[in-house]
């Protein structure tokens, strides 16, 4: 500590001056966005001991009040060094990256086994993870494809109806034992011929590269799978399904491939056919898109190329913190605190929400930025307000689990409004003041 006040007010008060510095920016990452400096003793420049000269009658004896002098001299002398207000630790980052270790719920998986115990038949099932199965079948001996399409229940029963020329043939009934194991009953579109059938995983003997499983396109706001199998020495299966601001593409068929390359490239949508390319690496597979997404039959902006990893991962976005033109925040300080007001499930949801941003200053000079996800509107939605002393109010959309409709959460550092929108906000919110207010 510095000199005892009261001590030092009674020895040095002729011409001592106390001044306070003015509060120093905080730093990186503390909890704190400001720290009150301790006070700083500023010494009259003419004295460099810390007590001001001293007048001296000239009949008086000198020697008891110089010697006070000196114990004074030496109590300011021997005070320890100045020391700062501790800095609050800056909070642990979020994970960038997380991993998923959950099973896929979506395969590409060709099937061997019987109808009716004797015909030999094949099958190629894609299981898109959502409900929905597609695929293709054929007798061995005959080797035409029949296209299939269907549904997988949550107690894993399936019914998948088989289609020629966009006529129902017929249906398969039954049950996944596990995903290499299906069996039931095969009934004929009229009903009046059944016939049992089991069916096998057979796993491919030609992928000497490993082309065949599931991959994924990991990004922050777009997501996709790659499925590959039923691979040969010259070609694969593939069903490709991939989301980008709320359009999706989705794509089954059979690329050629030479080595650790392969294509696909047919026309059906457009006068332009679809192509699409695949580039084997190590980790992943590189895909490029040459054709538009209209001639694959996409959504406008479900372009598919990119790079689909053998790992699934999420990876979280983030509010930026400095001055560039994505920045949300100036100060990490500031970023912290904000963190810590919404807590950081709901942060990773206004980080999301916010993929671009329109930024603007309000009348009370407080900085107001608005972000939203393209294709989005109305449901992935939010907006951060701040200004002088650090005052924060921010909403964002956000889903309740069993809710179809979005609520609105509301949240802020300043106490004269926590239970009332921010005049911004209330703006802002002007297309779904139908949705719920959660304070």
């Amino acid at each position: 500590m510095f000199c005892e006040l009261k001590r030092k007010a009674k020895l040095c008060s002729e011409n001592r001056v106390w001044k306070k510095t003015p509060d120093s920016d905080s730093p990186p990452n503390s909890l704190f966005f400001r720290k009150l400096n301790a006070p700083i003793l500023l010494q009259n420049p003419a004295s460099d001991t810390g007590c001001p000269p001293k007048k001296t009658p000239v009949k008086k004896n000198l020697t008891p009040i110089f010697v006070l002098c000196l114990l004074y001299l030496a109590g300011c002398k021997n005070d320890p060094p100045p020391t700062s207000l501790p800095t609050p630790p800056p909070l642990p980052a979020l994970d960038s990256v997380e991993l998923v270790t959950t099973p896929d719920p979506y395969f590409l998986k060709k099937y061997q086994g019987t109808l009716d115990g004797k015909l030999p038949v094949e099958m190629v099932l894609v299981n898109w993870g959502d409900g929905f199965l597609s695929g293709r079948y054929w007798y061995t001996a005959k080797n035409k494809p029949i296209e299939l399409s269907g549904e997988l229940k949550p107690d894993l029963s399936f019914e998948i109806t088989e289609y020629s020329k966009g006529k129902e043939n017929g249906k398969f009934l039954g049950t996944f034992f596990s995903p290499d194991s299906l069996t039931g009953t095969w009934t004929s579109a009229n009903g009046k011929r059944t016939m049992p059938f089991g069916l096998g995983f057979s796993a491919p003997t030609e992928d000497e590269l490993n082309w065949a499983g599931n991959w994924h396109l990991n990004q922050v706001w777009d997501s996709g799978s790659l499925l590959i199998g039923n691979v040969s020495k010259d070609s694969f299966d593939f069903a490709l399904s991939v989301v980008r601001g709320g359009h999706v593409g989705t794509i089954e068929a059979r690329a050629s491939r030479t080595g650790a390359k392969a294509v696909f490239k047919k026309k059906e949508f457009e006068d332009e056919p679809c192509e699409l390319r695949f580039d084997l690496q190590p980790d992943h597979v590189q895909v490029e898109q040459p054709s538009s997404n209209l001639s694959c039959g996409f959504g406008a902006r479900a372009y598919a190329g990119g790079r689909y990893e053998r790992l699934h991962l999420v990876r979280n976005a983030t509010l930026l913190v400095g001055t560039d033109e994505d920045a949300v925040f100036p100060t990490a300080a500031l970023h912290d605190e904000f963190r810590k007001l919404v807590g950081d499930e709901i942060y990773k949801t206004f980080a999301f929400n916010m993929q671009i941003k329109e930024r603007n200053v309000n009348k009370a000079g407080q900085t107001v930025i608005a972000g939203s996800v393209p294709g989005l509107f109305r449901s992935n939605e939010a907006i951060i307000v701040y200004g002088p002393g650090n005052k924060i109010w921010a909403a964002t959309l956000d889903y309740v689990a069993g809710s179809e409709e979005p609520v609105l959460r509301y949240f802020t550092n300043d106490a004269t409004s926590a239970g009332e929108l921010n005049p911004d906000i209330e703006a802002w919110r002007e297309g779904f003041k139908e949705y719920k207010v959660v304070f």
